[in-house]
């Protein structure tokens, strides 16, 4: 570490923008640091977005880890953020300068979409004549060359894939709002910063490299990512479980652990930790969303090693039809007409014994990003043989360049706890390393509400990116409350809880000199604290600000 001075830039830089990268950069944010929040992927949110729930309380979470806020989506509250800068589809590409100083140059790939413009109508995919396979589906379901990132990602706006897109223009034709510019170039940005934290995350094990497993050859053959987005109520098939081969849902499924872990043979010598618990957790949701299926779990050994992970593991072990075998599974075929599946497999008695499943689930391993090594020679750190970055047994947080800090899955393979965890610490090792923001407090905005004023009610409709709008007609209602008694203005908008959102209710407010405010979208529990600070930010006492739940007592129970 090298001592702080007035020439040292207090901002940092976060690599990757996963459940690890959001954690920093929500813990420094509120310290007062600015933040730059990178990543390589179209939206924030890593992998987290593909997961319905998270072992081993079987919920999201997400919304436990913030930093003194009200229950609210770290994607979302990264991008509300004064101190945080997203910075998406982007990659380091060099870092010059010494500790505490660094300019790091930032390649910004095109994505062919104007953010600021997009509305995420979805007009584009409906005219879009190119499908592609949706690799948020695990290549499982097809989508458009032009597609929109996962839904909780930010920014939400679409993406276009021009490995298929044709440059047709049918969706340049149909965007209302003028957002999507084929000709569209890279750029490049350049930030200055104090200290840079890497957190891009993992990548899955290529379970074609293991071609006894048939995977990528056999039809009912899926890894456990794939599986993953199968039993999703967010994927594509809704959380039904069938097989790809023929849609019928399968009576018997497999799952073979270890899957490109602890394998010498194909330089994977390392343990990758989540498999037993993310296999468990699967087994789990996929019994109760088919009590009758029988379940065969091949291992080698299981590390159940967290809080409350052992119990969890052996609820699901003590589920009727769910059976582990300690016993690698050393060939797997298909029957051709069928298309069901038989493993070979030495029982613990020592003998080879055969068995036939309808489908075939495979845990594969986790590895270092694809980007690792270029990511590695752009910042000049070590990796170790395997490709994660090198740390000190003592300062696991810090990487062999000064002032460059690692953490999550890109150190080691980690759940996601441990991640978080971790996260933690390297945002405490990087606010120390650039040192203490000099914050100056910010002056509470002046109330200008006066009780005694006649109220002048603002009704704000939420479209809520199509959830609403789509079922209620807001337009009807807008007409309505015009009618109502004290009700000065009415508004629809598109998304009141993005940042954009919030801006205009806020505009509005001031405009037309409101003094009540009644917001008509999601729940009162989300975006809560959002929705007080603008409040604040408008001279409105919060008091003053009513909810009303749309989407989930109208919308929601009326789609039908």
């Amino acid at each position: 570490m090298t001592d702080n001075n007035n020439s040292q830039s207090k901002a940092i830089l976060i690599v990757g923008a996963g459940i690890g990268g959001m954690q920093s950069a929500l813990l420094l944010a509120e310290a007062g640091h600015k933040v730059y929040l990178l990543d390589s992927a179209p939206g924030i949110g890593g992998s987290m977005h593909l997961l319905d729930l998270t072992f081993p309380t079987n919920s999201c979470g997400l919304c436990l880890m913030l930093p003194g806020r009200a229950a609210y989506c770290p994607t979302i509250e990264c991008d509300l953020h004064r101190n945080i800068e997203i910075l998406p589809y982007a990659e380091v590409t060099g870092v010059e300068g010494e500790p505490g100083n660094f300019t790091v140059t930032v390649r910004n790939k095109p994505r062919y979409v104007r953010v600021d413009a997009c509305n995420n109508c979805g007009l584009c995919i409906d005219v879009c004549p190119v499908e592609r396979p949706d690799r948020y589906e695990g290549d499982l379901a097809m989508g458009k060359a032009i597609y929109r990132p996962p839904t909780r990602a930010v920014p939400s706006a679409y993406v276009i894939d021009m490995d298929y897109c044709t440059r047709c223009g049918a969706c340049v034709t149909a965007c209302p709002s003028e957002a999507i510019d084929l000709e569209m170039e890279q750029s490049e940005s350049q930030v200055n910063v104090g200290a840079i934290i890497l957190s891009p995350g993992f990548e899955p094990f290529d379970a074609r490299i293991k071609g006894e497993y048939g995977f990528g050859y056999y039809d009912n053959v899926l890894t456990s990512l794939q599986f993953e987005r199968m039993v999703s109520y967010s994927g594509s098939s809704g959380a039904s479980i069938t097989r790809p081969s023929d849609g019928k849902p399968p009576r018997r499924i497999a799952f073979i652990q270890c899957v490109g872990s602890r394998d010498d043979s194909i330089g994977r010598g390392y343990c990758s930790s989540v498999c037993c618990m993310h296999t468990a957790k699967q087994v789990a949701v996929a019994k109760r969303l088919r009590p009758d299926l029988d379940v065969t779990v091949f291992f080698m050994d299981i590390r159940a090693y967290g809080k409350d992970f052992d119990e969890y593991f052996d609820g699901v072990e003590s589920l009727d039809g769910v059976h582990y075998r300690r016993s690698m599974v050393s060939s797997v075929h298909q029957y051709q007409q069928t298309r069901d599946l038989q493993l070979s497999y030495v029982a613990g008695d020592g003998s080879l014994q055969e068995e036939d499943f309808d489908m075939l689930v495979l845990a594969v391993g986790f590895a270092p990003p694809v980007d690792a090594q270029q990511l590695g020679q752009s910042l000049g750190i070590e990796l170790n043989q395997y490709g994660f970055g090198v740390t000190d047994t003592f300062t696991p947080t810090e990487s062999t360049r000064p002032g460059v800090l690692v953490s999550g899955a890109f150190r080691e393979p980690k759940d996601i706890p441990e991640t978080v965890v971790e996260a933690s610490a390297v945002a405490a090792s990087a606010a120390r390393f650039v040192g203490q923001v000099d914050n100056l407090p910010h002056p509470a905005p002046v109330e200008q509400t006066d009780d005694t004023e006649w109220p002048r009610v603002g009704v704000f409709l939420c479209h809520c990116r199509g959830e609403i709008g789509s079922v209620i007609d807001l337009e009807a209602v807008a007409a309505y409350a015009r009618e109502l008694r004290d009700v000065a203005l009415v508004q629809t908008l598109d998304n009141g809880c993005l940042a954009s959102g919030l801006e205009q209710i806020e505009q509005a407010v001031t405009e037309h000199e409101i003094n009540r405010v009644v917001i008509a979208g999601c729940a009162a529990r989300l975006y809560q604290t959002e929705f007080e600070d603008m409040m604040r930010r408008a001279g409105l006492n919060p008091g003053f600000l009513e909810r009303v739940n749309l989407r989930g007592e109208v919308a929601w129970a009326h789609s039908n």
